[in-house]
């Protein structure tokens, strides 16, 4: 299925414009939920959207991946629009039960017309509004509110949710929520600055609290947490002595897993079916290396950058003086996930319809589990979590056959090796469980923040990203608590420790 052309531009005022950015909430979610099949979806997404902005006469002014930039010549044009489209979305029949869910944000403002592009605030408040909603919700400035007062909306209704601080925007902005038959009404708190402020004040008046109490029985060790915002596509650079983002390096589309090794940090981008090379001295990128297919796994060493591409079954294999890509295809089948791992000079991958197998030196392929999501090799053993039967999978060196399992929290999306113990991050409890190597079982369970998706160990720590909290969490082995909880905003979703710092790939959320 194709996705229709952009609809006939429309006569459009340079002076005054209302402007309509969309885009679907958890994209590269369901990017790596569908695999092949998400090319439908998306175009799918594409022509009702299209057929709605033509509907109300939207000039399509840009299209990227699965978001869109719409200009109007009036203010209830695009709100008609983006309820029509919201509606089309609702019902139709996604493939497979899928939930597509789009967020809108509507803004009308002054902006010049330069070779087909609008420039101006307006245009970037617009882009703000947009991303302080949620997947089904449509947000308006006050400013596109009181044209709709004037030009007046027959069964469409607005919500007031006060004055919102949004990122780069220096002044409070007054936000509204469009309402209208079939459209979803609830929504959690708006993506803005000023929530996630609130957040961290309530945060901290527990805090304080739990250690007023705590001052009179015990001594304590404080959660100190420290604050800023990564631009979405991009890699953070934590510096782990100071616990602080230092600095941040714009890299592909979805960046997700990350790896560090000859020299530099690999970035595996879902979004560009490509990889970045980033220089770990002076953090600049070196290079972008297309790929034959998605990157969902990303490993350094044995002499080379090895990337696993879950939904064609192969790997690649990434030569770093040259950077020639070699793919090597048949691995294991299509999937929706795909892992791999170097250790002590041997390459493992896992692959989401249960293979794991030794690629340096090559073996027999075996089963690990139930939808292996992670694979990690230390400790004189290989590790595979398995998301679909949450647990862990003990096998030896020497063959891909799981030895034994023991049991993790709810979706186990990461794992690490180090400090005698293997760590797993398990999304849906919001928790990390150590195990002992020795005896392969539990000792530890500890909440981190929401949806811990990677892990890894180094620096005398355990790092954790929550994509949904846009946090790292510092964990000390020593007293398995957390020591540091570190904001890189918008939706962390790879980590990996080297050349002295923590890097931490950053999505748009």
């Amino acid at each position: 299925m194709t996705s229709e052309p952009p609809a006939t531009p429309t006569a459009v005022s340079t002076a005054t414009v209302t402007f309509l950015f969309t885009d679907i909430e958890g994209s590269t979610r369901l990017l790596h939920e569908l695999g092949d099949e998400y090319g439908a979806v998306l175009a799918d997404h594409q022509r009702l959207l299209r057929q709605a902005f033509a509907r109300h006469g939207g000039r399509e002014v840009d299209t990227q991946g699965d978001a869109f930039f719409v200009a109007f010549p009036r203010a209830r044009d695009a709100v008609l629009a983006a309820v029509d489209a919201q509606r089309a979305l609702a019902v139709h029949p996604w493939l497979d039960g899928t939930e597509v869910r789009v967020r809108m944000g509507i803004h009308t403002g002054g902006a010049s017309l330069a070779e087909d592009r609008y420039v101006g605030i307006a245009v970037h408040r617009a882009a703000r509004i947009a991303a302080a909603g949620h997947g089904g919700q449509i947000l308006v400035s006050e400013t596109t509110e009181r044209l709709l007062e004037e030009e007046g909306l027959d069964g469409v209704g607005l919500r007031d949710l006060g004055q919102r601080r949004l990122k780069d925007i220096e002044r409070p902005v007054r936000l509204f929520q469009v309402q209208a038959p079939g459209l979803r009404r609830d929504f959690p708190a708006l993506n803005t600055l000023d929530v996630a402020r609130r957040r961290s004040r309530i945060r901290l008046a527990a805090g304080g609290a739990v250690l007023l109490a705590l001052a009179a029985v015990a001594a304590f060790v404080a959660t100190r947490e420290t604050r800023t915002v990564v631009p979405p596509n991009s890699v953070a650079v934590i510096d782990p002595g100071e616990n602080e983002v230092t600095a941040h390096v714009p890299v592909g589309v979805a960046p997700g897993p990350v790896a560090v090794g000859a020299g530099s940090v690999w970035v595996a981008n879902a979004g560009d079916e490509a990889i970045t090379r980033i220089e770990a001295g002076t953090r600049t990128v070196q290079r972008t290396i297309a790929l034959d297919a998605t990157p969902t796994g990303i490993a350094a060493g044995a002499g080379a950058v090895w990337v696993a591409h879950g939904l064609l079954g192969a790997v690649s294999r990434v030569d770093p003086e040259f950077e020639e890509v070699e793919l090597i295809p048949g691995v294991a089948s299509r999937s929706s996930g795909g892992s791999i791992t170097v250790g002590d000079g041997v390459v493992w991958a896992a692959f989401g319809d249960g293979t794991v197998v030794r690629l340096r030196p090559r073996g027999e392929p075996g089963f690990a589990g139930n939808a292996p999501s992670a694979i990690a090799v230390g400790e004189r053993a290989v590790w595979v979590a398995n998301s679909g039967s949450n647990n862990v999978s003990l096998l030896s060196p020497d063959t891909p056959i799981p030895l034994e399992n023991t049991s993790v929290g709810r979706r186990p999306s990461g794992l690490a090796v180090g400090a005698g113990s293997i760590w797993v991050a398990s999304s849906l409890d919001g928790t990390v469980h150590r195990i002992d190597t020795n005896s392969f079982s539990t000792d530890e369970v500890i909440h981190v923040g929401r949806d811990p998706n990677a892990i890894a160990f180094g620096e005398g720590a355990v790092w954790v990203t929550n994509g949904d909290d846009g946090t790292v969490s510092r964990i000390d082995p020593a007293t398995n608590g957390v020591t540091e909880t570190i904001a890189v905003g918008n939706r962390p979703a790879g980590v990996a420790v080297g050349a002295g710092a923590i890097w931490v790939t950053v999505q748009a959320p």
